[in-house]
């Protein structure tokens, strides 16, 4: 028998509160921590796998754009929405 990815069960319990409830700072928080390990390994992913290597204007280009992301959904806990548009 496999052992369980509690992580992975974690986060997609997080996923389903997030928006059940329509808390947008979750997904930043998610955002982040699917981004942290990339930074690390020099590969992401969006659509297909991208290689810091290989394609390094793309690669930072999907890290920066989740990051922004992440800040801009977190800003959400301490700023009405309508401040931020």
């Amino acid at each position: 028998m496999k052992a369980t990815k509690w992580r992975s069960v974690l986060g997609l319990l997080l996923v389903y509160i997030a928006v059940f409830l329509n808390w947008q700072w979750l997904w930043g928080v998610l955002f982040l921590f699917w981004i942290i390990p990339d930074f690390f390994t020099g590969e992401t992913s969006f659509i297909e796998p991208i290689e810091r290597q290989e394609n390094p204007i793309l690669y930072w280009t999907i890290l920066l754009t989740w990051l922004v992301l992440s800040l801009y959904l977190l800003a959400t806990l301490f700023f009405d929405e309508g401040v931020l548009l």
